[in-house]
């Protein structure tokens, strides 16, 4: 079982030079298209469908927030044929959910040691610089050296721990894009 380990934080697009420079290579350009699913009278979602740079990603989380810092318990896979996301999106629709949120994301990824650094422009919100690391734990003191390693990463970034959001966010798109039913 994979449980990601992950802050996310306020930054501007200007942020990308000094990534680049602490991981020595130039971002990958990413895009990522999600759409979020729950039943009518959930109050979060299910899952998740991705389209990222012409793959799709389906996805299940179990959300653990202590603070800002997240540890989710986290189950997914990678489909290669994105022509098959319409299809998947109307199987959604039979077996009774509903389109719970849109998110869209795009910037750029890398990879710093074990933490997976992405800086992205998301719709609506503006830009995050988000973090993460892989761990076999559950946990915030399982993870501490994690949590620690991210927050050394955004500190070498030149960023403050006030930067940190503590929302989701489906919490912070929820003003601009209320529960959308059973439609695209």
């Amino acid at each position: 079982m994979a449980y990601e380990i992950e802050i996310k934080a306020h930054a501007d697009r200007n942020l990308k030079d000094r990534i680049d420079r602490l991981c020595g290579v130039e971002g990958e350009p990413v895009v990522k298209e999600d759409v979020y699913y729950a039943f009518p009278d959930d109050a979060v979602p299910r899952f998740r469908l991705r389209l990222e740079n012409a793959r799709i990603l389906v996805s299940v989380k179990q959300n653990h927030r202590e603070g800002a810092l997240e540890c989710n318990k986290e189950l997914e896979f990678y489909h290669d044929e994105p022509a098959d996301l319409p299809v998947m999106k109307e199987m959604a629709l039979l077996l009774g959910y509903e389109v719970f949120i849109h998110k869209y994301k795009e910037g750029w990824s890398w990879m710093y040691g074990p933490v997976h650094i992405e800086l992205l422009d998301v719709r609506h919100l503006g830009w995050f610089l988000e973090m993460e690391i892989i761990s076999a734990e559950a946990g915030l003191e399982a993870n501490r050296e994690n949590y620690d390693r991210l927050f050394e990463t955004l500190h070498a970034l030149g960023l403050s721990d006030e930067a940190v959001e503590s929302r989701s966010y489906q919490e912070m798109l929820r003003p601009f894009e209320p529960r959308t039913g059973r439609s695209e």
